[in-house]
């Protein structure tokens, strides 16, 4: 009696296996490229071995073109943005010019007044010398932000916040304790909005 045939499984392609994984993970860059270049390998491979993987070496590729692109369209635009603005602390900053805030490592990116920005400095002041121990975060935070008050009131005219332009509050900023150690001892006075953006500059 003939023992019944078993068929025998296909196997799946390495390459387009290769290509997929290579393909997803093309943030990395050179991924993006082996994702490419395993995928079409692995389809010339499939069209003579029959192996099963066309799918897998497909999306391989697709997904290498796609991180092909993005990239370079996301370095443009990266740099544009530092183009653009002026990255640095806040305290650096000199007085009525615009800033926006949450840049990564920074507190600060200096922009044009004449767009859309986050906020502007109205003054600077040194808060204590040298010598003069960190007071901590509160406590420096809450200082800057009554000297803020009582130095805008002298210098705009007005009292408590009556001056302040509608829509608008202020800001104070305040050194950190990494800042303070290394010697900065800048406060920062300036005016945003409680949500969304200031367009044009508000002083001459």
């Amino acid at each position: 009696m003939t023992e019944p045939e078993t068929a025998v499984p296909v196997r799946r392609d390495g390459l387009a296996v290769a290509s997929l994984v290579t393909g997803v993970l093309g943030f990395f860059g050179i991924t993006a490229v082996l994702g490419v270049g395993f995928g079409i390998a692995a389809l010339v491979r499939i069209h003579r071995t029959g192996e099963r993987g066309r799918g897998l070496a497909v999306g391989g590729i697709a997904a290498g073109v796609v991180w092909a692109i993005a990239l370079p369209v996301a370095t443009v635009l990266v740099l544009a943005g530092l183009a653009n603005g002026s990255n640095a602390p806040i305290a650096a900053l000199q007085i009525h010019h615009c800033y926006n805030l949450a840049s990564p490592g920074l507190d600060a990116v200096e922009v044009p007044c004449q767009g859309e920005y986050d906020g502007v400095v109205l003054d600077t002041f040194t808060m204590a010398g040298l010598q003069t121990p960190y007071p901590g975060d509160r406590a420096a935070a809450d200082g800057v932000l009554r000297s803020c008050r009582s130095r805008l009131d002298g210098m705009y005219g007005g009292s408590g916040t009556d001056w302040i332009p509608p829509g608008l509050k202020l800001a104070a900023f305040a050194p950190d304790e990494r800042a303070w150690t290394a010697g900065e001892r800048i406060g920062t006075c300036g005016l945003q909005t409680g949500g969304g953006r200031i367009s044009g500059p508000l002083f001459p």
